[in-house]
């Protein structure tokens, strides 16, 4: 999969108390994958240690991998190595946890940041700009409120511009955990026991059903995942209508010339591109680890195969060994031994249900609004955005 691990915490609903941990990665194809869980007291700065420790002990212990979070205290403090939380500090070093470059990079999801700066200044316009700015592949303008406040935070941590080695893949947010959530939505309410069973059911399925799938594509002879090739195709597309011009006897460096389309008021932009440092200055290509239309007209030019700039993560190859983890049936539980151990079991008083309808433990904000695109509530007094006449 991606070398890219997203972790989120949501919380648990009903009388069974405590918060589930999730770490998710992503494969070539775009599909979520699901990597590690636990269920924890909370997101305290115990619980995160232990996970994040774990994660690297038992899930993967590769240098380079990028974690990307919110911007959560015991989180910061973890991969910071301020405290280990669960042990202390004499006895680890600092490289234990792995979240420290070179063996990690820590950075921030730009939805949460977001969400941090709507809550400060309340300007849903100028926090949709904020995440534009995020996402955007190369340098430009930025608007002087948002840099004046988002100075504070490292650039490198939340914009994409500055990613320069593309650690993220693209990704910018931590919507992968988010889609996990949803999926155990129906499972958050349940006795852990139950919970557990659920969660080991649903991931056992979908490893099955995504490891057949890429096997199907490797004997149908396809190298590339099907998401992959669509793009590509799109980028070829584009490609052929590129105006590139050579600026080496080696033909190693090249400027490339968008069309201006008339009907779309796009392109006309010059890109430069290096094929020998695998650089394009459009920054998709450092972001995304396959050929932009840029490196592919460039190296159409010199009739050189651009399958080479392709990132091993994309092949089906890399794909199916992500989902050939071994699961194993549970069988008869009571064929299983008891334990030797003596169990002392302690209720836990907070479970008691109190009198009444229980309130709703979803505490929502602008997060979960809907997007700019589609209906936001709308103040009837004031005409603002984001609350109600009676909130106003």
């Amino acid at each position: 999969c991606k070398p890219i691990i997203q972790v989120d915490g949501t919380h648990l609903y009903g009388k069974y108390r405590g918060t589930l941990l999730m770490a998710t990665s992503q494969d070539g194809n775009g599909g979520v994958l699901p990597l590690a869980f636990a269920v924890v007291e909370g997101e305290t700065l115990t619980a995160w240690s232990w996970f994040l420790a774990h994660l690297r002990e038992h899930v993967t212990d590769k240098n380079g991998i990028c974690l990307i979070s919110d911007r959560h205290a015991s989180i910061k403090s973890v991969v910071a190595n301020e405290v280990l939380g669960w042990q202390p500090l004499s006895v680890v070093a600092n490289e234990a946890l792995g979240w420290q470059p070179p063996h990690g990079y820590h950075v921030y999801c730009v939805r949460h940041i977001a969400s941090n700066f709507n809550r400060k200044f309340n300007n849903v316009k100028q926090k949709e700009m904020f995440k534009k700015l995020g996402k955007v592949y190369f340098i430009h303008e930025v608007n002087f409120t948002i840099a004046t406040w988002i100075d504070r935070i490292s650039k490198e941590k939340w914009s994409m511009t500055y990613d320069t080695s593309g650690q993220r893949y693209g990704h910018m947010t931590t919507n992968l955990s988010e889609c996990v959530n949803m999926v155990l939505k129906d499972c958050r309410s349940i006795p852990i026991t139950a919970l557990v069973k659920s969660t080991y059911s649903r991931c056992r399925k979908y490893f099955v059903d995504r490891g057949r799938q890429a096997q199907r594509q490797l004997n149908e002879g396809q190298v590339y995942c099907s998401k992959l090739v669509k793009e590509l195709r799109k980028n070829q597309e584009q490609a052929c209508s590129h105006i590139v011009r050579v600026y080496d006897i080696h033909s190693t460096r090249f400027e490339v010339e968008e069309t201006f389309n008339l009907i779309t008021q796009h392109g006309g932009q010059k890109w430069a591109v290096n094929l020998n440092g695998h650089h394009c200055q459009c920054g998709r290509y450092s972001a995304l680890h396959y050929p932009c239309s840029h490196i592919i007209a460039a190296c159409g030019y010199v009739s050189m195969n651009y399958y080479q700039y392709i990132d091993v993560v994309y092949t089906n190859e890399h794909i199916l060994k992500a989902y050939s983890a071994q699961w194993w049936p549970l069988g008869n539980e009571a064929a299983i031994p008891p334990s030797d151990e003596a169990w002392t079991l302690i209720p836990d008083p907070t479970t008691i249900h109190a009198k009444g309808r229980s309130k709703s433990t979803r505490i929502r904000n602008e997060i979960d609004w809907l997007e700019p695109s589609e209906h936001r509530q709308k103040c009837s007094r004031c005409g603002a955005e984001g609350h109600n006449r009676r909130r106003c």
